[in-house]
């Protein structure tokens, strides 16, 4: 099966929206974001999202969206040599076919292209494909962050990890 992996634009709003809210609904300690909140957010604000700041890569098999990532620069003289790799998720049917791997490399290809340093991320630390994902990549910890998130009464703590593309 082969995928065609393609930044996001606005025009991906409704897919990128549904993929989303899947996300949230089958991994709601890995997200911020809990679903509740997406599904009351107005169509705009899908196409702003995709349209903004953050860089929004989406892997279709066929028409159909089935994983995404995203990058999100930093902003100011002294921080813009990091960015964040942030939201990646790759559906149950999609899993264990290297589609994750395409989106992780889409993201670092980007920060690359940028001009970015170095790229940052958290995931829980109970999420061990996950972690050997951003490993195989070369990304390591450099911390933990207790208590990151609070889901359904359960604290989250998040290992932080960093790769940098200037070694």
């Amino acid at each position: 099966m082969s995928f065609d992996i393609r930044r996001l634009g606005p025009e991906d709003a409704n897919a990128y929206r549904t993929l989303r809210l899947s996300a949230l609904a089958d991994a709601p300690f890995a997200f911020s974001d809990s679903v509740e909140e997406a599904e009351g957010r107005p169509n705009i604000y899908w196409c702003d999202l995709l349209a903004g700041e953050r860089t929004y890569y989406g892997a279709f098999s066929g028409p159909k969206l089935v994983g995404s990532a995203n990058y999100t620069p930093e902003i100011g003289n002294k921080s813009a040599h990091r960015g964040w790799m942030h939201s990646v998720y790759v559906a149950p049917a999609a899993r264990g076919l290297g589609v994750v791997d395409l989106l992780i490399k889409a993201v670092i290809d980007h920060a690359r292209g940028v001009g970015a340093l170095q790229v940052h991320l958290g995931v829980g630390t109970e999420n061990l494909s996950a972690q050997r994902a951003y490993q195989r990549f070369g990304f390591e910890a450099y911390g933990t962050q207790p208590r990151a998130l609070r889901v359904q009464g359960q604290f989250i703590d998040e290992h932080q990890m960093v790769l940098f593309l200037d070694k």
